[in-house]
């Protein structure tokens, strides 16, 4: 199969899967605030941050084997496939034990901190009932997602995932709908999820000839910079985690609620943009070694495609969000979800967040950790100091202004990094490339706010005629902008 072809699947499954997870995010929150509250919507979205800090058990096995693999595949040597795949295994037990453990405590302090807003024996349930699924994955999955992804198959990682949350969309809908309590869907949910670990399983052992990932320690293979893996693993959650995690801590589930209803929707932008770079890490990390003028040119081209569709998406989401925060939380009448400032850093933070996407993708592929790993440190410590502070000042705002300091850093500090000790560029393009496209979608967003204000939005209907329009009318600017760009030389 040709580098294109496999681009090609593993960014259409992976739309597929963002598609549906974004609209199960979009369906399912509104549900759960009308019939159980805000509070429990809240308590939800924090449990799946706090969980997701205990995921860092992983060590960075993951990101360590993937780079592993690499060497393996392309050689053919299914021996040392099966010693990577092995030792790999062997890690994840280790930290699937630990794991568990770690969520049984976490189900006993959760269940003590929001005891005065929700029933303590519903919080310590709803923990573990919800962290079951990693455990699954810890013991059943993690290797074979390593192997899947170094071998550039993570289009079968996203059509399996992306039917799983179908199902659990129609079947938790339904649960809710018909009365049931909460607990008793998160049950359902949990169990429909867990039965996509069955079909992973069945394709690889069909698909993959001799796999034993049988661990013997007298022959076990060494992971490299697995601990370095793990600094950006923790860095990265200690970030992206830490939001709601604070909310709940100083402020109330009531703001957390409303804090997760806007960083679902830039979540799901952020899923959509992601999906151009799927795939890529693998095709990256095979042409690195074997054609690297090759690499510096897909790569700039893949980064001009990227920038240009960034601006494209924050441009309609700065004019299309408010009319469709109306309508989405009409009926969340038990808290304030008409925020305007937060809507506007939230859009700031993603712009700045998802540009360092391309160079992200190629420090990965080359398997920088080490090298990048006091970056990293640091853009942590900015983010968790500023917003310690901040949060006693502004709020949640206070929130995402941290992340804006600490976000400027890194993604600058990335495309330095990534042109300068990989690809050997200049980087001046691409710092004059982010200038041009973040000026492209403020001009924008300065000349359509009038027009799309002044349309009258009372359904989703009328909010989709809406986004056809400006959709259209947005991607003027940046297809003229990527026309005049994307022929340029990589140098």
């Amino acid at each position: 199969m040709s580098t294109r072809a496999v681009i090609l699947k593993n960014i259409s499954a992976n739309l597929l899967l963002q598609l549906i997870t974004a609209l199960g995010g979009f369906i399912l929150p509104p549900l759960i605030v009308v019939t159980y509250g805000s509070a429990t919507n809240g308590m939800l979205a924090s449990i799946k941050q706090f969980i997701a800090y205990l995921t860092l058990l992983e060590a960075g096995i993951g990101a360590a084997a993937i780079v592993a693999l690499y060497q393996a595949l392309t050689a053919h040597d299914n021996q040392l496939r099966n010693r990577i795949l092995a030792a790999t295994h062997h890690f994840y037990r280790i930290s699937g034990s630990l794991f568990a453990i770690a969520l049984l405590v976490l189900a006993i302090l959760f269940a003590w901190l929001t005891h005065n807003e929700i029933s303590a024996s519903l919080t310590f349930y709803m923990v573990l009932i919800m962290g079951a699924v990693n455990i699954l994955d810890f013991f059943f999955f993690g290797s074979y997602r390593a192997l899947l992804t170094a071998d550039q198959k993570t289009y079968i990682i996203s059509t399996i995932q992306a039917g799983s949350i179908l199902a659990n969309i129609t079947v938790c809908y339904w649960l809710i709908s018909a009365g049931y309590n909460i607990l008793t869907v998160q049950i359902a949910s949990t169990l429909i999820q867990a039965s996509k670990f069955l079909l992973y399983r069945h394709y690889i052992k069909h698909h993959y000839r001799n796999l034993n990932q049988h661990y013997n320690k007298h022959n076990a293979y060494q992971l490299q910079q697995t601990w370095d893996a793990l600094t950006h693993q923790l860095t990265g959650l200690l970030i992206f985690s830490s939001p709601l995690v604070l909310i709940t801590l100083f402020l109330s589930l009531k703001d957390a609620s409303i804090y997760a209803i806007y960083a679902l929707i830039f979540g799901a932008i952020k899923m959509a943009l992601q999906s151009l770079s799927q795939g890529m890490q693998a095709i990256f990390g095979h042409s690195l070694t074997i054609d690297p003028e090759r690499t510096r040119q897909n790569f700039c081209r893949y980064n001009r495609l990227f920038m240009c569709f960034l601006g494209w998406v924050y441009t309609c989401t700065g004019l299309l969000l408010a009319p469709f925060i109306q309508l989405y939380t009409h009926n969340m009448t038990d808290a304030n979800y008409h925020q305007p400032v937060l809507a506007i850093l939230f859009l700031l933070v993603g712009i700045i967040e998802n540009s360092r996407i391309p160079s992200m993708t190629i420090i990965m592929a080359a398997g920088r950790y080490k090298a990048t790993k006091p970056q990293a440190l640091l853009e942590a410590g900015l983010n968790i100091t500023c917003s310690l502070c901040f949060i006693q000042l502004w709020g949640s705002t206070g929130i995402l202004l941290a992340a804006l300091v600490s976000f400027l850093y890194r993604s600058s500090e990335m495309v330095h990094y990534t042109c300068k000790h990989i690809l050997s560029l200049s980087c001046t393009r691409p710092y004059l490339l982010w200038l041009v496209v973040f000026a492209t979608i403020s001009i924008s967003i300065s000349i359509g706010w009038q027009p799309v204000s002044s349309i009258s939005v009372h359904n989703y209907l009328d909010w989709i005629k809406l986004s056809c329009i400006t959709g259209l009318s947005a991607a003027i600017p940046f297809s003229l902008l990527l026309f005049l760009i994307y022929r340029q030389p990589a140098q």
